[in-house]
């Protein structure tokens, strides 16, 4: 299926009743990154699940995705379906997507969950690395994008996750270069949002990975324990939903269950 954002027109999925939940991908992630966790999900909320621009079937848009965007789109695609209210799910990119709608429309926004994610901008080294992906992809693709994915899993778990290593890349090589080098943009141009998930504390969640190097782990932990965010540390590292799905599948249905 497919509405239309800014003259493109953006697939995403719906299955499960209930009450609704947007699913936002991560960075060379696309909607069927879910289909695990929804099989779950969609037995008691109504799910919605976007390939966002760039990524998966979605065309890239302009130049450069900023995070405000993104959010742009996901406020439309809820105006779309007439939702009153919902609640997000963000992997990685995806929560920066999260809060850039929080900060946008916070009172349609019933619950948050940051998987994975941070609220923190990229600090200066982490942007001079966006600089170096963005001129590496430019030159090997290919190769940036098995490097990519599989940096995104932890050194002991290659070999145990072999198989969804290998589907994630090919799920990575559907993203147009010019869509990865437009969303490298916006992640590198992003503003902290710190303040916004403050600002929401009583209705989001951070699940973390202990082992995670994508993120700041300890910052982004920090964060959360002096506001009083409620914080859920698993085992494993920036891909929980591949590395502990049961144990992810039971924290996410307690929160959203409240």
């Amino acid at each position: 299926m497919t509405f239309t954002y800014k003259q493109t027109k953006v697939h995403y999925t719906t299955s499960g009743a209930g009450e609704p939940v947007i699913l936002l991908h991560g960075f060379l992630e696309n909607s069927s990154m879910w289909k695990m966790l929804g099989k779950e999900l969609s037995k008691t909320h109504r799910l919605y699940t976007l390939d966002l621009p760039g990524h998966g079937n979605t065309e890239a848009i302009g130049y450069i995705h900023k995070m405000e965007d993104y959010a742009s789109l996901v406020v439309g695609f809820a105006g779309s379906k007439k939702l009153e209210t919902f609640s997000i799910i963000g992997h990685s990119m995806g929560g920066y997507v999260a809060l850039a709608v929080a900060e946008l429309n916070s009172a349609k926004l019933k619950k948050l969950i940051l998987l994975n994610s941070s609220s923190l901008a990229d600090s200066e080294t982490k942007k001079k690395e966006r600089n170096r992906a963005i001129a590496m992809i430019q030159r090997h693709p290919d190769a940036f994008i098995s490097m990519a994915v599989k940096h995104l899993f932890l050194p002991e778990d290659q070999k145990r996750l072999s198989t969804e290593i290998e589907a994630a890349i090919q799920e990575a090589k559907q993203c147009s270069q010019q869509g990865v080098i437009n969303t490298l943009n916006g992640m590198r141009d992003r503003k902290d949002r710190t303040e916004v998930l403050k600002n929401h504390k009583e209705r989001s969640l951070l699940v973390l990975g202990k082992q995670d190097k994508v993120i700041n782990f300890e910052k982004t932990k920090n964060i959360a324990e002096e506001a009083g965010i409620e914080l859920n540390i698993l085992p494993g590292g920036h891909m929980s939903y591949l590395e502990h799905p049961e144990l992810l599948l039971k924290t996410l249905h307690e929160f959203l269950s409240r």
